[in-house]
């Protein structure tokens, strides 16, 4: 593990794996970059595989930060390792800290797979995602009270009752145990950054090779949201895995690293 000090004096913590073609992950909402194990241990053979944990989250520091923020952030550590082309993969809210970063970087972003995550998470006029202000609001109050509990009830919530009974979930369980759980103001910063942001303007302007994976049960990014995605994106392609929800890279492992092997590649 690697510690990046960023301009405003931020402590990220990432990792760097393997060699070949550099491959980006960012981690989703109460995660951490230790939640790709399964694709770094698959992937590291033929990419250089850089993950890291997002501020307040694993082993990075804390201060409040922006959206745009994070974008910067990530660009500074790609440029202190000295990847300057690079692919990228994020989940749920890093998807959102993945499209800020290609504004800020598009001609260094080769391609772009998002899991579980689209442009804008909360639901709008026009727009069906799955989340709507009020969970956000609810979800805020209740990590003010008890963020672990809280968190832990969210993501179970992530999942369908079959992937719970999975075996790659039993492990995952075991692996959250050791980790850090956002506090209640790191909490509350990133779910108020998750009411606010609105990036679907930014999909007209993504001309890298971009895919969406969802799982077919995934209540937050359900299809009619993708497909409203579709109709506004260019140069994307889109996959469903069965029987999945929101996470489907920590339970169906095989066929979404089959998924993002096929994509990364062709």
């Amino acid at each position: 593990m690697t510690t990046f000090k960023s301009s405003r004096g931020l402590a990220w913590h990432y990792d760097v794996i393997g060699t070949g073609d550099p491959l980006v992950f960012i981690h989703g909402f109460g995660g951490s970059g230790r939640w790709w194990f399964h694709q770094v241990e698959f992937l590291a053979k033929d990419f250089q595989v850089l993950t890291l944990d997002l501020p307040g989250h694993g082993q990075s520091g804390w201060e409040k930060v922006t959206l745009r923020d994070m974008a910067v952030d990530v660009r500074q550590i790609l440029n202190s390792v000295g990847l300057s082309h690079v692919n990228v993969v994020a989940s749920s809210f890093g998807g959102l800290v993945a499209l800020d970063a290609y504004r800020l970087m598009p001609e260094n972003i080769m391609r772009m797979s998002l899991v579980g995550s689209l442009p804008k998470l909360v639901r709008a006029p026009g727009y069906p995602a799955g989340l709507e202000v009020k969970d956000i609001q609810k979800l805020k109050e209740q990590c003010a009270k008890d963020s672990a509990g809280t968190l832990d009830i969210f993501f179970r919530s992530l999942f369908t009752a079959k992937e719970r009974q999975n075996p790659h979930f039993q492990r995952l369980k075991s692996l959250r145990v050791q980790e850090t759980i956002p506090q209640p103001e790191t909490a509350a910063a990133f779910l108020d950054i998750l009411e606010q942001a609105d990036l679907r303007d930014r999909l007209a302007s993504v001309i890298c090779p971009l895919q969406f994976i969802a799982g077919s049960e995934d209540y937050i990014c359900p299809r009619p949201a993708l497909e409203w995605v579709a109709a506004h994106a260019h140069n994307a392609r889109f996959d469903f895995i069965e029987g999945c929800g929101h996470l489907p890279f920590l339970t169906d492992v095989e066929e979404y690293n089959r998924l993002l092997e096929d994509f990364l590649i062709n």
